[in-house]
């Protein structure tokens, strides 16, 4: 049996639209003022051409975003953006994990301090040339919510 007419359907497609956009017109955030942020919520992470990622915090936004901005390990956006940069590169690899920066390592492909140097600059990518929207949501259910509707309409490229 379903658990929702289609009607309720609607409905909670219509709050969630409305919520969205509201979020979205809000204004945009370097991420020093992001970085401040006390609540969770949902946050829109875009550059000029698209949104680039959407997600949630549960916790402050400062601490999310010093993860957003501190190493690939700490946050999914991070290693794509880190990726993409390995890539073009020309490392080749499935997935970015501490033992393949090991293994580059070991092989003399790159030295600990050119990994450092390719990290830092996702890092200032992030801190400097990014946007970002912010919206508080106190209610976690309805931020999971929020947070699945913006990435079903967003599409961004670097959420899973």
């Amino acid at each position: 049996m379903l658990q929702f007419s289609p009607e309720e359907i609607q409905q909670t497609a219509n709050e969630l639209s409305l919520i969205l956009i509201t979020a979205i017109s809000g204004p945009s955030l370097t991420f020093a003022e992001i970085s401040t942020n006390k609540v969770q919520g949902l946050y829109i992470i875009f550059d000029e051409k698209e949104v680039l990622y959407a997600g949630k915090t549960s916790r402050t936004g400062k601490l999310r975003m010093r993860e957003l901005a501190a190493d690939f390990r700490s946050h999914t956006f991070n290693r794509k953006l880190l990726s993409i940069r390995m890539k073009e590169h020309g490392f080749d690899f499935v997935r970015i994990k501490n033992e393949t920066k090991a293994l580059w390592i070991k092989k003399g492909l790159l030295t600990e301090e050119d990994f450092i140097a390719h990290q830092s600059a996702i890092n200032q990518h992030i801190k400097t040339k990014l946007k970002f929207k912010f919206y508080p949501v106190l209610n976690t259910e309805e931020l999971t919510r929020l947070e699945h509707f913006a990435i079903a309409i967003y599409d961004p490229p670097f959420n899973d």
